[in-house]
């Protein structure tokens, strides 16, 4: 058994490395410098944040545009379970059918897992000329009971 100061500096330890970690989900993709025409996302929450296996979130955040050209979401997930941290694919979302010609909205997506843990997002949108807007990160819990 692990003496309760030694388990406070490892959850530290394993708090600061999802953290370090999760900063890192999409290092390839930069944003484009903000400018006119390059999509803004903001907002992002997830409802609710914490949930029982095989129950549903909803991922929701809010975009502008002015070139209303956002063809799709990619949210990358990763997640900590049972003391390992992974990274999984992104979900790219074709958005096209809900936010082509709008220049400010919303986008909704749904998730659902079948095993515990704590999911990190990371959300970003990109327009039809490749412009990557901003990236937010937010948390949800699922779990067991």
């Amino acid at each position: 058994m692990v003496p309760a100061r030694g388990m406070v500096n490892l959850l530290l330890l394993i708090t600061s490395m999802v953290l370090s970690l999760s900063a890192c989900a999409t290092w390839r993709i930069e944003p484009t410098q903000p400018g006119p025409g390059v999509p803004i996302i903001s907002n992002l929450r997830v409802e609710p944040e914490k949930v029982m296996v095989g129950e549903e979130v909803t991922l929701t955040f809010d975009f502008e545009d002015t070139d209303a050209d956002i063809v799709e979401a990619q949210i990358y997930s990763s997640e900590v379970r049972e003391w390992v941290y992974s990274i999984g694919a992104p979900t790219v979302v074709d958005v096209r059918n809900t936010t082509y010609g709008r220049g400010v909205g919303s986008i909704e997506v749904p998730f659902k897992w079948e095993t515990d843990g704590v999911r990190i997002f990371e959300v970003f949108v990109v327009d039809e000329r490749g412009h990557t807007s901003n990236k937010l990160r937010v948390k949800v819990t699922v779990t067991l009971q």
